[in-house]
């Protein structure tokens, strides 16, 4: 097969437009995303009826799974309820109905957004002294115990990354919608790609030998950018055209 691979759109409807213009130029047979789709200060419903346009194979994230759970919720964070406010409810449901992993590829492919038990944990990086290193081998698979796919898709960290394991090949493909951010969980820690593309990858297992492509395209971010200012995020704005926190 060959898969395209998206992940943390974050509501960057403009991102994404470029990204899937991309992906048709290359004719794949699935499009995978996985997960952090809709929220963000920027256009989360206009991003679902794009994504709705597309046969798109989608799984859940925990920015995902957080709109769900404070669809009633009167002291969710300011950006949460915009996103809330904006979503239809075709698009609430279809967030309802979102899975957490997926098998692909007869089996040999299995997707997920942090790792197969939990939404909020990085599979590949680690964080233990602030910044972001690289998880041992054992760490890893420990994650990964049980699971028999040769190859697997995770999101979360926004940062494009290709990691041979001792077992299996791990594919992140980047962020196609925020190029940067910081967070206080587990600890304070800070991700940044350094650059304001949208990025994405391609598998191809047709051949005999695996291929990779990791891609970045460029897209109007300064309209992502105003649209984070108008809705009072000058740090979604400074994120997404600097990639920098």
């Amino acid at each position: 097969m060959k898969i395209a691979v998206i992940a943390d759109i974050h509501g960057n409807y403009w991102a994404l437009s470029n990204v899937l213009k991309d992906i048709d130029k290359r004719k794949p047979d699935l499009i995978v995303n996985l997960g952090d789709s809709l929220y963000g200060p920027l256009k989360p419903n206009d991003t679902f009826k794009l994504m709705n346009s597309y046969d798109i194979i989608s799984i859940s994230g925990n920015e995902d799974r957080a709109i769900v759970e404070n669809l009633t919720n009167d002291s969710a964070n300011m950006t949460l309820k915009y996103v809330i406010n904006d979503l239809d409810k075709d698009a609430i449901n279809w967030l309802k109905n979102l899975t957490k992993t997926q098998l692909l590829d007869k089996e040999n492919i299995y997707a997920f957004h942090g790792t197969p038990d939990s939404d909020t944990t990085y599979l590949i990086e680690d964080l233990q002294n602030g910044y972001s290193l690289v998880n041992d081998d054992a760490t890893i698979e420990g994650f990964l115990k049980g699971i028999k796919a040769k190859i697997i898709l995770c999101g979360h960290s926004h940062t494009n990354r290709l990691i041979q394991t001792s077992n299996r090949l791990i594919i992140n493909p980047g962020s196609v919608g925020l190029q940067a951010y910081d967070h206080e969980l587990p600890i304070y820690h800070k991700m940044e790609s350094y650059n304001n593309l949208a990025q994405y990858c391609i598998i191809d297992t047709n051949d005999s030998d695996l291929k990779v492509e990791q891609i970045a395209v460029q897209y109007d971010y300064k309209k992502a950018v105003k649209c984070a200012i108008d809705n009072q995020r000058l740090d979604w704005a400074k994120w997404l055209k600097f990639g920098i926190v």
